[in-house]
């Protein structure tokens, strides 16, 4: 069977937001044209760590792209702007409104190189407001969304140690769905789509259960260590934890003649299926989960399909066969040696026969910095530029 041309995907972006979006959209079977800085390349290239020599940054998030290096002081910047545009599906455009329009990749700009483009901007902080103009960074928006924990040391406010950002990744996660959503319409007719999401927006939204406690009840969601005694983390007799969530009758009920808690058995309001448990069971659970080992429970609770999870750690997580089966790293070959990446957690296939055998088949390495450069003039029509210095002078 033919198999469909790829989404033409161009990226203006840098970091990270807009180059995990094409990232995951490369994963989904885009072909994807980075334009890249000539000497910093999209700003993943030189970050730490680096595995085999090479930025992680860049290993996990521009394998199966392409490279073209070209400097927005080029003269010959504006002709290749209009040339890949001319040539993509869409664009992602990471930028302040007015740097935007400063390096002509603005959404009216280039409708005109594309008159039937998706256009993707993710922005720091939107495109209006009083902070739509700040310079952003990860940990900023995160900020400004109240996503940052604080721990005072001595006097001196420190993130809490093992934070993550959440608008820098969601923002190239909803660019991707943006991008694939508006290609859709688009093609059903809907003409030229402009599509927009702001760092700062989504690590706001991935707090949407306390916004919306916040705005209406005056109040933070509740945390998962007092949900109850049903939903809970017990030791095992070698100190490993375990997380305990018999919540619905006949799993209670199951846990309980597991355990020979049979006292509590008959207790609980299943009104809405569910009941998380009580202050004075704690201390029963405790005891009963402490007499026996942690692959004793693993194994016992599974065999009688009552709902559980062991703690494991990142590398017991990474290592475990089900890990294997599917697929949650892949590798790819450098000039360094093997190395093995976080695989994207989408796979498309035909049939769910296919999806539960995921292709394992090494992910390309990443390209060097304007690797592609010649390969892409040629293809949007520009061979006349082939040699030519689009460094804009930079050295």
């Amino acid at each position: 069977m033919t198999q469909p041309a790829p989404i033409r995907i161009v990226d203006f972006s840098t970091h990270m937001s807009g180059p995990l979006a094409s990232h995951l959209l490369v994963e989904m079977g885009a072909d994807v044209i980075k334009v890249e800085h000539p000497t910093q390349g999209d700003g993943n290239r030189g970050n730490e760590p680096k595995i085999a020599g090479i930025s992680d940054l860049h290993l996990a998030l521009n394998p199966g792209t392409r490279s073209i290096a070209v400097s927005t002081r080029s003269p010959h910047w504006a002709d290749v702007v209009a040339g890949v545009t001319a040539w993509a599906d869409a664009v992602i455009v990471g930028a302040r409104p007015k740097d935007a329009v400063r390096r002509g990749l603005d959404f009216h700009t280039l409708l005109e190189a594309n008159p039937q483009l998706v256009y993707c901007v993710i922005s720091g902080y939107g495109l209006a407001g009083p902070w739509a103009e700040y310079k952003a960074h990860g940990q900023n928006m995160d900020a400004l969304a109240g996503r940052v924990e604080v721990e005072w040391n001595d006097g001196q406010p420190q993130t809490r140690v093992g934070w993550r950002s959440a608008g820098v990744l969601l923002a190239g996660v909803f660019g991707a769905m943006g991008v694939l959503a508006a290609i859709v319409k688009r093609d059903r007719g809907g003409g030229p789509q402009f599509v927009h999401t702001s760092i700062w927006n989504t690590a706001l939204w991935w707090n949407w259960r306390d916004v919306n406690t916040w705005v209406n009840n005056d109040e933070p969601w509740h945390e998962y260590r007092s949900l109850g005694s049903r939903y809970a983390m017990y030791a095992t007799s070698d100190h490993r934890a375990l997380l305990i969530c018999p919540l619905e009758k006949v799993a209670w009920e199951r846990f309980c003649d597991l355990t020979n808690l049979h006292q509590l058995r008959a207790r609980g309001e299943w009104t809405h299926s569910m009941d998380f448990g009580y202050d004075d069971e704690f201390p029963l659970i405790a005891e009963a989960i402490s007499r026996r080992t942690f692959d004793d429970w693993n194994r016992l609770l599974d065999e009688a399909e009552i709902p559980f999870a062991p703690i494991l750690t990142l590398d017991e997580a990474v290592s475990s066969d089900h890990a294997a089966v599917n697929r949650v790293l892949r590798g790819t070959e450098l000039p360094g040696g093997r190395v093995q990446m976080a695989a994207s957690p989408v796979h498309l296939s035909s049939s769910p026969d296919e999806a539960a055998q995921p292709d394992l088949s090494d992910l390309p390495s990443p390209p060097d910095l304007g690797a592609d450069t010649a390969e892409i003039l040629a293809e949007i029509g520009l061979d006349k530029l082939i040699g030519e210095d689009l460094s804009g002078g930079r050295a």
